[in-house]
């Protein structure tokens, strides 16, 4: 049994509500399920609603209004009440309901609202309860919640379905990409030529933790840029994608801020780039992208978990010299940089790029993040296991 980082029990106390963000696949329903059954090992009164299972979506859809009808019926002879409704998106009417029920009742009921999705929520102009519930976020697994070969997670990814009791991850991997990936996202009316947005995937994977360049995946997709800017934007709602700036704030004049695109699992960008086959991972052209991908993956995940509030981009000049990663808080002095290298045993060869930048930030750490089995110090970089990144930063 795994570990969530993501302590609901912790989160919500005995008194908050909050919406439960993450993409399909990450555990949302068995986190959540484990949380309801321990509100009802206290005695609390639970009501489940799964808007994924027809006919209670199509209750729903028909008439929202039933929704609050039923709770104030359980409600009503009940000292407290705990509502837990799972894929919130496919009904965003509801959250009218909850609204309507958390203002009459605030004191004897409290939500747990999942989604996959904020992003139909918002187009929809659906009621986000204005601050009365918290938003939290559940990402595939972290290196410290399994303890995963890292060339596995560099593959295969870290969605637990998939790494986890799986015989075939691989046919596991393609199945979510043609069925979640296109039907889903078609059946949730996101886009309407799913053709074009078939295209456009097959093409993001190749663009997994390198440049966007929107020009060349319109021209192979067949849509305009501003489409795949949209198409970006669904994958960044949906969760399953984000974009890492360039960073702004240098003294260098001439900087490149156009955003890398990275995919929130490697497994996933492996099946979207027909890369799922049995040939070492290590000897492949790709090792060293797909190991800082899963690392700055790593870094997004653990910022959420702990509310750290860091800012991460990276840094390339107009020559193409690069630091992978830039930590900072907003655009003021940046609080680290650092350097992503695949290798085992790093040497001053693979830090060109902190060399450069510590012409601009001198007094900045700098750190080389590797496969490295033991740290040591390169002139003013310090060369660390990969595995102590939470340790780096979270001192920052």
């Amino acid at each position: 049994m795994v570990t969530r980082e993501l302590n609901l029990s912790k989160q919500l106390g005995k008194s908050s509500s909050a919406f439960l963000f993450g993409a399909r696949g990450v555990g949302k329903t068995r986190l959540c399920k484990e949380f309801v059954a321990d509100q009802r090992s206290t005695g609390e009164s639970v009501l489940e609603y799964d808007l994924l299972h027809n006919e209670t979506y199509q209750r729903f859809l028909k008439r929202p209004h039933l929704f609050r009808l039923e709770i104030e019926r359980q409600i009503v002879n009940r000292k407290s009440l705990f509502v837990f409704v799972d894929e919130i998106q496919k009904v965003p009417a509801l959250l009218d309901e909850v609204h309507s029920l958390y203002e009459t009742y605030h004191k004897k009921i409290r939500f747990l609202l999942s989604g996959s999705s904020a992003r139909k929520l918002k187009r929809t102009g659906a009621n986000m309860l204005a601050g009365r519930a918290l938003t939290l976020h559940l990402h595939p697994l972290t290196l410290w919640e399994y303890d995963q070969p890292i060339e596995e997670a560099i593959h295969l990814g870290s969605l637990p379905g998939i790494v986890i009791d799986n015989d075939a991850p691989e046919q596991s991997l393609r199945s979510y990409v043609s069925t979640y990936l296109k039907e889903e996202i078609q059946q949730e009316a996101l886009v309407r030529k799913i053709e074009a947005f078939a295209r456009f995937l097959e093409v993001a994977g190749q663009y997994h933790a390198e440049v966007l360049n929107a020009s060349a995946i319109a021209d192979y997709a067949g849509v305009s840029s501003q489409t795949v800017a949209d198409y970006v934007s669904i994958l960044e709602d949906t969760l399953l994608a984000y974009r890492l700036p360039g960073w702004h704030a240098s003294k260098t004049k001439q900087l490149r801020t156009t955003p890398k695109l990275y995919l929130f699992d490697n497994g996933v960008a492996s099946a979207l780039r027909g890369e799922l086959s049995n040939e070492s991972i290590e000897s492949s052209s790709r090792f060293g992208k797909m190991f800082e991908a899963r690392l700055i993956q790593e870094c997004l995940r653990l910022n959420d978990y702990r509310m750290l509030d860091l800012k991460f981009s990276y840094w390339r000049t107009n020559n193409d010299i690069e630091v992978d990663l830039i930590v900072s808080r907003g655009a003021a002095r940046p609080l680290a940089a650092i350097e992503i290298k695949s290798s085992r045993q790093p040497d001053e060869a693979h830090l060109s790029g902190l060399k450069r930048f510590e012409q601009d930030y001198p007094k900045v750490p700098k750190f080389c993040l590797s496969r490295t089995p033991n740290s040591y110090k390169i002139s003013n970089v310090e060369v660390v296991p990969y595995h102590q990144l939470p340790e780096i930063l979270l001192k920052l």
